[in-house]
Formats: C-alpha cells, sequence, structure tokens
C-alpha cells in the first residue's frame, strides 16, 4: 500500500499557539521545541504505517514554510516534500502519484470553531452548503483521486469535523482544547504511542473507508468568508466555479500572487530556459 502523509503543527499535543515571527533566543527554542513534537508524531505515523504492511510512505511537510519537519529524524523507510512554501503547483504535491490512502496528522479545527485549539482557514462551499477546514479540504482533494483518507490527529474539534465527513476514519485525540490557545495535552510518548497504534488499526480498516467525494458543481466562496484576509477579496474579483474541485481549488489558490511565480520566477531569480 501507498501512503501520503499531509501534516501540519497546530494540533500537534504541546501546541499551543502560533508561530511568532521574531528573533528572540526563546522564541527560536520554542519553535525548535514544536518541531520536534510535530517530527515525533509525523515518525509515528511513518512507523505504524509500514509496521501495518506500507510499501511506500511519502510525508508532505505542509506547515508554514513548508520546512518545519526535522526529516533528518524520520524513519529512513520514508521520503519527504519539502522546500520553499508554494513553489509547487498544487497544495498536495504529487497526490495524484497512484497512493492509496492519507493520513492526516497534526490537524487543526477550521476558522471560527469556538473553543478549539488554533483555528483556522475555513474554505466555503456552494454559498455555505458545506464548509471544509484544511484536513477536510485535503481528503476531499485526495477523494477526487479516489484516494481513502484513513486517518486523523489533532484536538477534539477536528477530529469531530472530519468524523461526519469521513465515515469510519480512525481519530486520535493527541489534546483536549480548552481555548484558542489552552490545551490540556497528552505527554509526546503517550501521543505518538496513540498515532502510531491509530495509523495501523486504519491501515487495516481501509478498504472500510470510503474516499471523501463531494458532489459538483462547485463555487469557492472566498470573497464572502469572513476567515481570509482582505487582501484576498481584492485579488480575487469573483467566485471559483467549476464542476472540478481539483481545479477550482487550484485556480483559487493560484490567484493569490505570492502562488503564482510558476517553476521559473522565485523571487528575482529566473532559471535558465
Amino acid at each position: 500500500m501507498k501512503v501520503y502523509i499531509q501534516t501540519d503543527i497546530e494540533g500537534v499535543a504541546g501546541m499551543t499557539f502560533f508561530d511568532r515571527r521574531t528573533d528572540s533566543y526563546e522564541n527560536f527554542h520554542h519553535r525548535q521545541r514544536m518541531r520536534r513534537l510535530l517530527t515525533g508524531e509525523v515518525n509515528a505515523a511513518v512507523k505504524g504505517a509500514f509496521a501495518a504492511g506500507a510499501k511506500e510512505v511519502v510525508v508532505n511537510d505542509n506547515h508554514g514554510c513548508c520546512y518545519s519537519i526535522l526529516f533528518e529524524e524520520l524513519d529512513p523507510r520514508c521520503e519527504i516534500l519539502h522546500g520553499r512554501a508554494n513553489t509547487q503547483p498544487f497544495w498536495l504535491p504529487e497526490i495524484d502519484q497512484g497512493f492509496d490512502v492519507m493520513l492526516l496528522v497534526g490537524m487543526h479545527a477550521m476558522g471560527g470553531t469556538l473553543g478549539a485549539s488554533l483555528p483556522h482557514s475555513k474554505w466555503t462551499l456552494n454559498d455555505g452548503e458545506i464548509f471544509l477546514s484544511e484536513a477536510s479540504m485535503a481528503a476531499a482533494l485526495a477523494g477526487c483521486h479516489g484516494i481513502r483518507a484513513i486517518f486523523i490527529s489533532g484536538d477534539q474539534y477536528i477530529t469531530r469535523e472530519v468524523g461526519k465527513k469521513v465515515p469510519g476514519i480512525i481519530t486520535a485525540v493527541v489534546k483536549k482544547s480548552l481555548g484558542p490557545y489552552f490545551a490540556r495535552s497528552r505527554i509526546p510518548a503517550a501521543s505518538q504511542k496513540l498515532i502510531f497504534e491509530g495509523v495501523k488499526k486504519a491501515m487495516r480498516e481501509a478498504k472500510k473507508i470510503k474516499p471523501l467525494k463531494l458532489k459538483p458543481p462547485f463555487r469557492l466562496n472566498l470573497l464572502e468568508s469572513k476567515n481570509h484576509a482582505p487582501p484576498f477579496k481584492k485579488i480575487l474579483k469573483k467566485d471559483v466555479c467549476g464542476n472540478d474541485l481539483v481545479k477550482v481549488f487550484q485556480q483559487a489558490v493560484n490567484a493569490f500572487p505570492w502562488n503564482n511565480f510558476g517553476q521559473k520566477y522565485v523571487d528575482d531569480f529566473v532559471f535558465p530556459a
């Protein structure tokens, strides 16, 4: 079985506030500490997948700069997708390369979820017919390729949301959120064990879990969302519509200038043709 692991950091046990872009000594070490916690939980998922018979495991380092996982500490049997954030044409690079299942590690609740730990991002489809978090959007995009999302870890809010959309998905609640910046977390060894065992169970029960497939047509309402920054409204003149969710999502994301520099242009450097 070929396994794709989609990662984030806000849902990791021990993470209770967003990355701070400051140069303080304390902040540097705190961020490194959070990266070690993320790496430990991702590694537990990798090991669980291989223990359950996976033939190939690829990790997508998806948080922030896409360089948040200490990849030299990962199980050497896996491979990792990482690098300069947003330099690929799609949010889930290589998801169409024959993967069977997706594991969601370190996920957080969608924007506006009261009581959740570090909630942000909220994709509104069809004028509020459905709302998607980053986790459920990843599951839906994977579902377009027939890939089953079979496991998710995070707080009780994100696991509940995705659990309703993907019946039978195996969940690992690694922290109990008590507010946006406060949580009751499992100790790393305990959260990693929970993820390891959860992934093994998910791999065994994968065939019982159906891919998340949403019905077209799709209208991605970026213009009216209260959970996106004002610049989005200025950039996008109208909502993005279509029958292919992958194309709709990609068109919306690539409309932002910080994403839309293609494969040749990075900052002011132009690669030779």
